[in-house]
């Protein structure tokens, strides 16, 4: 019995890593999975004849076949499409989407829908989130394979098993429990995360080399938020998502922030902080939730004239920004740092101060030297990060089922 469990384990480990290189490469012949996986030739020839018959690996046609010049044509083998189809929904403080893709990662399907969510009460927020993904699975033809996985990236605290979110910013609502609210209406297992952590898992996917075992993304929006890598692991609370970085205290006492406390670092570099101060307003007043991209553009364009105020208010952002970097490297040393979102544009005038905060700490940290990068629009970034995190947990799972495993998950729902 010990040899056979450790035969099983040693065969679902084999059949992962030949799941990992066509996911990461694409379509390949067995040869060239023999030297991704370093796994034998008879090893890779009988693992992927196992997942040809069980549909998770196919054939392609002519397309699928490379000719080395000589010899017979080396065969192909890619992930079969229809073996599985993954929902990625996004809520904001203004809309819903969901994408649907499938199982070799192709998006065929997308739905975008305009949503008040500060204005709507639970039952509307499940009632949008079920209508949304019904659409986009209308698109699909029939035969396009079966939803097993519904990932949602949303704004604000998830428990730390991803079945409700507990705050969010963009609602007075807690604890809403989407888990229990789709899985009976899809069939299929559901589970939320934090929006800046599959922002992070997305910057992994896209460049592990840049973005590999330690870094943050920093979403720069209307909120702060981070998704935090440590030791290649996501990071996490105890009983939450955690690392809510926007609401670090940053001055005691300080500016009125929308969680309602005041000196957070969201209540210096949030869209609504940088907005408040550039118009002079009182730091005390309270945060408008409805600051459009029109007014944030029109500060950018203050500031690109020479506007003080409009220079301040960015000067502060990057000020509150590096400090709680700064206290973060004092943790856990230094890391690279993805900024995300539309207030990316006016880094420009955010990085002098930021960098300044992080050097004036007594760490042994050389403030120009943290490698820092910017990626304008975060929605495609959850999209993918919650994408990806369901293709490769169902490559997890497709790597050690057997039928009889599937069908057990397919009934827990």
């Amino acid at each position: 019995m010990v040899e056979l469990g450790r035969s099983d384990d040693v065969r679902k480990r084999n059949r992962s890593r030949i799941l990992a290189a066509l996911r990461r490469n694409g379509p390949m012949s067995r040869k060239s999975i023999c030297a991704k996986t370093g796994l034998s030739a008879s090893t890779v020839s009988a693992i992927t004849s196992e997942l040809i018959d069980e549909a998770i690996l196919v054939v392609p046609g002519k397309e699928g076949s490379a000719s080395l010049g000589r010899g017979r044509p080396q065969v192909r083998l890619a992930l079969n499409p229809g073996a599985a189809l993954v929902a990625s929904a996004v809520v904001q403080l203004d809309r819903v989407s969901a994408t649907i893709s499938d199982y070799a990662g192709r998006r065929i399907a997308e739905i975008d829908q305009p949503f008040r969510a500060r204005r709507a009460s639970p039952e509307e927020f499940q009632i949008m989130l079920i209508d949304t993904i019904r659409r986009a699975m209308s698109e699909l033809p029939a035969d396009a394979g079966k939803l097993k996985r519904i990932r949602l990236g949303v704004q604000g605290v998830t428990d730390v098993e991803g079945t409700a979110m507990l705050w969010s910013p963009i609602t007075q609502h807690r604890n809403l429990g989407f888990k229990a609210m789709l899985e009976p209406e899809f069939d299929a297992h559901v589970k939320l995360s934090n929006d800046c952590s599959m922002i992070a898992r997305a910057l992994h996917w896209r460049d592990p080399v840049r973005f590999n075992r330690n870094y943050a993304a920093v979403l720069l929006s209307h909120g702060i938020g981070m998704g935090l890598i440590l030791n290649g692991e996501p990071v996490s609370g105890i009983r939450s998502s955690g690392t809510e970085f926007g609401h670090l205290s940053h001055v005691p006492d300080g500016a009125l922030c929308r969680c309602g406390r005041h000196g957070c670092i969201e209540a210096y570099a949030g869209d609504y902080a940088i907005y408040r101060r550039a118009r002079a307003a009182s730091e005390k007043d309270r945060p408008r939730n409805d600051i459009g991209p029109a007014e944030m553009s029109a500060v950018h364009e203050a500031a690109i004239a020479g506007d003080r105020d409009a220079l301040k208010a960015y000067e502060d952002a990057g000020r509150a920004l590096g400090t709680g970097l700064a206290d973060m490297y004092a943790l856990v040393d230094s890391f690279p740092v993805a900024f995300v979102g539309k207030g990316t544009e006016a880094f420009e005038f955010i990085e002098r101060s930021l960098r300044e905060a992080i050097g004036a700490t007594k760490l042994d940290v050389v403030a120009e030297k943290i490698e820092i990068h910017c990626f304008p629009d975060e929605k495609p970034l959850i999209v993918e990060g919650c994408t990806m995190t369901a293709l490769l947990e169902l490559d997890e799972l497709f790597a050690r089922a057997t039928e009889r495993a599937i069908e057990v998950e397919d009934n827990a729902v």
